[in-house]
């Protein structure tokens, strides 16, 4: 470590001496064309969990290159979720925060007629759609298969402009698979599809109980780990929000419980607590839901976050089992559900019942210098432990049972209707059947779908944050 900070000394000695040749010394020069950079670098050499990975600054022309690229060059070649935020000079407007959205997240595919890899013809398959969205007022539902937008094709180059943008068509179409010897595509229908804008996506989509053959059985499709509406630090609507649904759990008083998780990417560690201690035995309040460690620079700074009765306004559930609805968009705060609640409720009663998790195991924490760079950096900064020490699913949690809707090329039902693929295997389970294998594929078609792409990957990147 001391040989490294050295070496960095003696580069930026040479910088500046080199700016001070010839009789003129330009240092402020180079520091005032260089701030963004430097800034850069003295963050992630101080806080980033694999700082002595970091690839040396060789050259002071490294620190004028864009913050982008000097950014990528310092990242070790393991890490896929630091990121970093560049403002619209502009607009001041955020690249990932506060986003316009039509309000659909998708799966997309090769044409799952054809099924030719070679082709750049894409299909998307709606997994949800946000209430209230334009794509709600469109009449675009779950399931439904889109083919075109804008009056074009869907593509492997143009499908991310179902995410957002202006005004336009949309072209849905409905893949008839009745007949096993004959796939086909029917007339597509043709959608106006209003502008997006900013959506408050509230994080908790489906919330109820269902009374089946004398039990009791909630469940809780939660798609994401947010504060607010704002998605800051000091936000609370959606905890509180929480807090109310799990009183009204708690007064049916529940037999079994099933927590959907299968689109959600993560956020807020301070979520993930409450949710934890609402769901967690009483027996593990005081107990370790999930530790931090930093690296050794700032080893100060790790923390435990606990079990916690004060966080769950009386609702606490007091589950001895817990069924998790997982996918491979399911990752970092959610998983720390699954790991920090295992040594609470024991390995065998987390049941996992999708495919498997993301795998990351690791937090960040947000450094903003938009005002001065137009620039926030979110690097990872700390591993995260459960109560027994455990942090070892950097390749994801497998799941008890795997089933993978994204396999189906049947109908998809509404989420949270008993018949809906995911959620009515894991009912099959509480009831003591095993799911039958042939749910991975129509029986109609012996091959299963395979995406090539889900809309919903793209928001791990925003994963599990400290703060």
């Amino acid at each position: 470590m001391k040989f490294g900070i050295k070496k960095a000394c003696v580069g930026l000695f040479s910088m500046l001496a080199i700016f001070c040749s010839c009789g003129e010394d330009r240092t402020d020069e180079f520091i005032e064309k260089t701030k963004d950079t430097h800034w850069l670098y003295d963050i992630m050499n101080e806080w980033y969990l694999w700082y002595s990975e970091m690839a040396p600054v060789s050259s002071y022309k490294d620190y004028f290159a864009t913050p982008e690229k000097f950014f990528n060059k310092l990242l070790y070649k393991g890490d896929k979720y630091s990121y970093i935020e560049v403002l619209d000079k502009e607009t001041g407007t955020r690249s990932i925060d506060a986003v316009s959205s039509y309000g659909i997240d998708f799966a997309l595919y090769v044409n799952p007629v054809t099924n030719s890899q070679s082709s750049t013809e894409r299909f998307a398959r709606v997994l949800y759609v946000l209430p209230e969205s334009p794509a709600a007022e469109a009449g675009i539902r779950r399931g439904q298969w889109i083919s075109g937008i804008g009056g074009e094709k869907l593509t492997s180059k143009n499908y991310t402009a179902l995410i957002n943008g202006p005004e336009t068509t949309i072209n849905t179409s409905v893949l008839n698979y009745q007949n096993p010897d004959s796939l086909y595509w029917e007339t597509p229908d043709t959608l106006q599809l209003a502008a997006s804008y900013h959506l408050d996506d509230n994080p908790f989509f489906v919330d109820t109980v269902y009374h089946i053959e004398g039990k009791r059985i909630a469940y809780l499709m939660y798609n994401h780990f947010t504060t607010g509406p704002g998605d800051t630090p000091t936000e609370t609507e959606y905890n509180a929000e929480m807090k109310q649904i799990f009183a009204r759990f708690k007064q049916a008083a529940p037999t079994d419980f099933i927590l959907d998780l299968r689109y959600n990417p993560g956020g807020y560690l301070s979520c993930a607590q409450v949710l934890a201690s609402l769901l967690a035995p009483q027996r593990a309040f005081g107990q370790i839901f999930c530790s931090l460690k930093f690296n050794d620079k700032k080893s100060s700074e790790n923390m435990s976050m606990l079990y916690e009765e004060g966080l769950t306004g009386g609702a606490n559930l007091n589950l001895s089992r817990i069924y998790v609805i997982t996918s491979e968009s399911t990752a970092s705060a959610s998983e720390s559900i699954i790991n920090g609640l295992r040594p609470a409720m024991g390995n065998e009663n987390i049941i996992l019942v999708g495919t498997q998790t993301e795998g990351k195991n690791v937090a960040s924490i947000s450094f903003d210098k938009s005002a001065e760079y137009g620039l926030i950096l979110h690097p990872i900064v700390a591993r995260v432990y459960n109560g027994d020490g455990e942090s070892d699913y950097a390749n994801g949690f497998p799941p008890t049972y795997e089933i993978d809707e994204l396999q189906f090329i049947d109908d998809y039902r509404p989420l949270g209707d008993t018949d809906e693929i995911m959620l009515n295997s894991t009912l099959a389970i509480i009831f003591g059947q095993v799911p039958s294998e042939t749910r991975s594929a129509s029986p109609l078609r012996p091959t299963p779908l395979r995406p090539v792409y889900t809309s919903i990957s793209e928001k791990s990147l925003k994963g599990m944050r400290i703060e």
